[in-house]
C-alpha cells in the first residue's frame, strides 16, 4: 500500500511539475495577409515553438508577394528565445533584422538576468541597460498578451526593451468583436496600444477559439490606415468549422 502511495504522490508531483511550467499556448504556426487600402503588400509567417527542456523559439518573418516583390525585396525577421518556467516567457535573446530595402538593421538583444543587464547592439552602436525579471522584448509580446487573455487579465502592461531602451507597453481592451477571415468567423477581443505622444495606434482581434491568437491586426497614423493584416492559414491549434454565411432566399418566379 505504501508503494502505491509513493507512486501516486510522483505521478501528482509529475502531473503539478508540468502544469507549473507548461505554457497554455501550443506551439503553431500562422500566416497573415499583410495589405493596404485592399492592396497586397507581402505576407507574415509567424511561429511558435516550445521544446521539451522548455526552451522557446517564438519567430516572425514578413517579406513581399505578388506584384509587391516586383518593387520591393525588403524582409523583416524578428525572434525571441528563451526559456519558459511557470508560465513565463523569460528572453535570453532577441534579433530583428531588415534587409533588402534602403533602411537595413540589425538588432541584437542577449538578456543576462544572473547579472541583471542587457546588452543591444543596433548595427555599429551597443547599450547596456540594467533590467529585471519584468524586462522583455516585443517579439514576446504576442505570446505574453494570449497568456494574460487566458488567464483572465485585464491589466496588459509590459516593460519592453526597442530602439536601446525600455519603453512601456499597455493595452487597452475594447469590447467584443466578431471578425470573419478566410478561416472562418470569430469572436474576437480587441486590445489597442497608442504610444504616448504619438497619433500612432495599433489593433488587434484577439480570437476567444483560438487561444487569444490575432486573427487581425491592423496599425494606423492620424486616422489612417498604415497597413492590416488578416489571418489566412494556421496549423497548431485547431480551427472550428466555418460558419455558414446568411443565404438569401431564392427568388420565387412562378408568379412571373
Amino acid at each position: 500500500m505504501l508503494k502505491i502511495s509513493k507512486t501516486l504522490i510522483a505521478i501528482i508531483t509529475l502531473q503539478v511539475t508540468c502544469i507549473a511550467t507548461a505554457s497554455p499556448v501550443p506551439n503553431f504556426t500562422a500566416i497573415y495577409d499583410v495589405t493596404k487600402s485592399g492592396i497586397a503588400l507581402g505576407e507574415m509567417r509567424s511561429q511558435l515553438t516550445i521544446n521539451p527542456d522548455n526552451s522557446y523559439t517564438y519567430s516572425s518573418k514578413t517579406e513581399p508577394v505578388g506584384l509587391a516583390s516586383l518593387f520591393s525585396s525588403e524582409t523583416v525577421t524578428e525572434t525571441s528565445q528563451g526559456i519558459l518556467k511557470k508560465n513565463n516567457f523569460t528572453p535570453k535573446t532577441y534579433t530583428y533584422k531588415r534587409a533588402g530595402g534602403d533602411r537595413n538593421q540589425n538588432t541584437t538583444i542577449t538578456f543576462d538576468h544572473a547579472k541583471k543587464n542587457a546588452t543591444d547592439v543596433t548595427n555599429d552602436k551597443t547599450t547596456t541597460l540594467k533590467i529585471d525579471n519584468s524586462i522583455t522584448d516585443r517579439q514576446i509580446i504576442q505570446i505574453l498578451l494570449m497568456n494574460d487573455m487566458l488567464a483572465g487579465s485585464t491589466k496588459l502592461e509590459y516593460k519592453v526593451i526597442n530602439k536601446q531602451e525600455i519603453k512601456p507597453y499597455s493595452f487597452r481592451i475594447l469590447e467584443h468583436e466578431t471578425i470573419e477571415t478566410e478561416l472562418g468567423v470569430f469572436k474576437t477581443t480587441p486590445v489597442v496600444r497608442k504610444r504616448e505622444g504619438s497619433s500612432r495606434e495599433t489593433t488587434l482581434w484577439l480570437a476567444h477559439e483560438l487561444y487569444y491568437l490575432p486573427v487581425k491586426i491592423e496599425q494606423t497614423k492620424n486616422g489612417s490606415t498604415k497597413f492590416e493584416m488578416e489571418i489566412i492559414k494556421l496549423t497548431g491549434i485547431a480551427v472550428p468549422p466555418k460558419k455558414a454565411k446568411e443565404l438569401k432566399a431564392p427568388l420565387n418566379l412562378t408568379n412571373y
